[in-house]
């Protein structure tokens, strides 16, 4: 976990988010909040770089934040964890996997679906465009 970004919240700022996500089986501690991690060593580089960049977003607006957190139906590539929006990136975008990733977080206020082929080439217009997409 070298390099990876911790920034801890005090106690009382803890979202009952937090303790809602807790309740309903994600896995999100005070050693993984706020830090970013790769998902495996087979993660592609666009879906990390697209992961990085909503996790810097988000935590520029302050929110609290959790990547690769597990759930009791796997994994969720980004969560903001104060407003309850899941942020998936999605390499191999279809409709079936959209329609799975809406079910597994039926529970959580947004679901964004991010489909890397749509995205654009150029780091500079990927982060507009991000910047611009993410709540």
């Amino acid at each position: 976990r070298q390099g990876a970004l911790e920034i801890k919240l005090p106690k009382m700022l803890q979202s009952k988010s937090f303790d809602l996500l807790k309740e309903n089986g994600f896995v999100i501690t005070d050693k993984n909040k706020n830090c970013l991690f790769l998902h495996n060593s087979h993660e592609s580089m666009i879906h990390f770089v697209v992961k990085a960049m909503i996790f810097k977003i988000l935590r520029e607006f302050g929110r609290a934040v959790g990547t690769e957190i597990e759930t009791r139906n796997g994994i969720a590539d980004v969560i903001d964890i104060d407003n309850l929006i899941v942020y998936e990136v999605e390499t191999a975008f279809n409709k079936r996997r959209l329609k799975e990733k809406l079910e597994q977080f039926k529970n959580f206020r947004d679901v964004f679906v991010i489909n890397t082929k749509s995205l654009p080439d150029n780091l500079g217009e990927l982060e507009t465009f991000l910047r611009r997409n993410v709540a």
